[in-house]
């Protein structure tokens, strides 16, 4: 996967992990649905998790949560599987981007 390629994706990710703090904040339901946050381009499908699951992901800045089959192993390792879903920790660059774009982390933000 060439750099503008993994940084495409790791920026996609990013995103879909903002909209997810937004929903999070918002909603008092105990499952909650979330967006997928592979780098597929296109994706929209949802996945319902707890506060604590949902959490659990959030507490390390280089892991997200998506559908089984849209990892990308270039660019991630699969450290979780759950009956709905997986948990990837993305590696090298993408890991780099994944910590310097974490909502929870920014100065900013």
């Amino acid at each position: 996967m060439t750099g503008a390629s993994e940084e495409r994706l790791a920026f996609n990710e990013a995103t879909f992990r903002k909209l997810n703090e937004g929903i999070k904040r918002g909603a008092d339901a105990h499952r909650l649905p979330f967006a997928c946050e592979c780098g597929r381009l296109g994706c929209n499908q949802l996945i319902e998790l707890s506060r604590e699951e949902y959490e659990a992901v959030r507490a390390h800045p280089r892991r997200f949560f998506l559908l089984a089959t849209h990892e990308l192993l270039d660019v991630e390792r699969v450290v979780e599987r759950h009956d709905d879903y997986l948990v990837v920790e993305k590696v090298g660059e993408a890991g780099d981007i994944a910590e310097r774009t974490d909502p929870r982390r920014r100065e900013d933000g």
